[in-house]
């Protein structure tokens, strides 16, 4: 049974509104209040926006049937990943079944690691969502370029839910599809998944327009950090939050109750006292000497965390002052988590302060170089990022990128 509690993240500073009679935490449009950083252009355009969300009909490419299809194929994400779990302790527990294998883009990093509930979740995501929209719609996966994976993804599926948010959002403009892209990361925390640690493994489903994280999904296949026993219900026992920037989030599946992390499970505020500051265990001087210099000036801890959506979800939900990784993958690493990170009222940018830019086509080079720093609705996300700015190894860092970007060493980034 899907939870309708209103208490799914305490420490969430804006919580949920239940539906009592849909089966799913709905959207509230007046949840969010308008943050000290918003100008007033800003907020006429958004309201705006919003009022035509709300009013005009259209029988296109909507908003609200796009982000239910993305909900409903990010839920079956997690089904895949928990399945492929199943089959690995059954595996250690010497019944017959499938070992888990691994293989590794980059044989030096452990961070590049593949594994079958990679390729399943993006079959399952990717497939369903190919099959629901067509060829039309613009959909990026992390594992794309995967020829025997392509071929799988040809496939039959069963059609996704276009129905979830009629009542919130109903229906909007009619979207150009050649602005809209889909990003998936149909397992972010790879190898966080390989080493067990469960808790950080995350499905993440992101819908861009005109290049800004609008809206999306990520998925928790392993809520309590852990398979559960009773799998008699096991399509509800991932957690789904889903949002839309500026106007609300909510969850389906099981309940959340995660937070503070990883002091409630771990250790105690002695150790790691608060505010504390989320990273990865990654020893790369640019981030150890980031958090060093915020600890000496505002005082608190550095925790770790892994994987990039669970780290901006943590500053969504409160469970630190921030994150900040120096780094990442693509598009498909951050456009879900800062959509519902901005629809929680917090805040995304790079570490040097600019808008993320990676998800529009034509992204400057390096971008994901760039890494990110997020806040939640309760941290002074500028004050943070002038400290930054003042330390010597990021004013290295940004030069270093910036050279690499006049020198036209391009990574990956959107579409490309």
């Amino acid at each position: 049974r899907r939870s309708k509690s209103t208490k799914q993240l305490p420490y969430h500073t804006v919580g949920f509104d239940a539906d009592s009679t849909a089966n799913h935490s709905t959207l509230n449009i007046q949840r969010l209040t308008l943050s000290s950083r918003t100008s007033l252009p800003n907020i006429m355009l958004r309201s705006i926006f919003l009022l035509a969300v709300l009013v005009l009909p259209s029988e296109g490419l909507q908003l609200a049937p796009l982000l239910s299809t993305c909900v409903d194929a990010c839920q079956r994400g997690c089904l895949e990943i928990r399945k492929v779990q199943r089959e690995r302790i059954s595996s250690m527990n010497g019944e017959e079944s499938v070992s888990l294998q691994v293989e590794y883009k980059n044989d030096e990093d452990a961070r590049s690691a593949l594994t079958q509930a990679d390729l399943a979740a993006q079959e399952a995501i990717v497939g369903s969502l190919r099959a629901q929209w067509g060829a039309e719609l613009n959909i990026v996966g992390e594992e794309d370029g995967n020829e025997e994976l392509e071929k799988e993804i040809e496939g039959q599926y069963e059609p996704l839910k276009v129905d979830m948010f009629e009542d919130d959002i109903g229906e909007t403009p009619e979207l150009d599809p050649s602005t809209v892209t889909v990003f998936v990361d149909p397992l972010d925390g790879t190898r966080e998944f390989v080493e067990g640690r469960l808790e950080n493994c995350q499905v993440l489903v992101g819908i861009a327009i005109d290049g800004e994280a609008v809206a999306g999904a990520i998925g928790l296949p392993f809520p309590t950090g852990q398979l559960e026993d009773d799998n008699d219900d096991e399509e509800n026992e991932s957690t789904i939050i889903y949002g839309l920037a500026d106007m609300g989030t909510g969850t389906i599946g099981k309940t959340l109750t995660r937070g503070p992390f990883p002091l409630e499970k771990h250790v105690d505020g002695v150790k790691f006292p608060r505010p504390q500051y989320a990273t990865g265990d990654s020893p790369v001087p640019v981030i150890r000497e980031c958090v060093e210099g915020i600890i000496d000036r505002y005082g608190g801890s550095n925790v770790i965390y892994g994987g990039a959506g669970n780290k901006i979800l943590a500053s969504a939900l409160g469970e630190v002052a921030c994150s900040i990784q120096h780094k990442y993958g693509g598009p498909w690493d951050v456009c879900a988590p800062e959509a519902i990170l901005k629809a929680m009222g917090g805040r995304l940018t790079d570490i040097f302060g600019q808008e993320i830019a990676i998800y529009d086509k034509g992204a400057p080079s390096n971008c994901n170089e760039r890494g990110y720093i997020a806040t939640g609705s309760g941290s002074d996300h500028d004050a943070l990022v002038q400290a930054l700015s003042e330390m010597p190894v990021i004013q290295e860092y940004q030069e270093k990128v910036q050279q690499k970007q006049k020198e036209g060493k391009v990574l990956q980034s959107a579409g490309q």
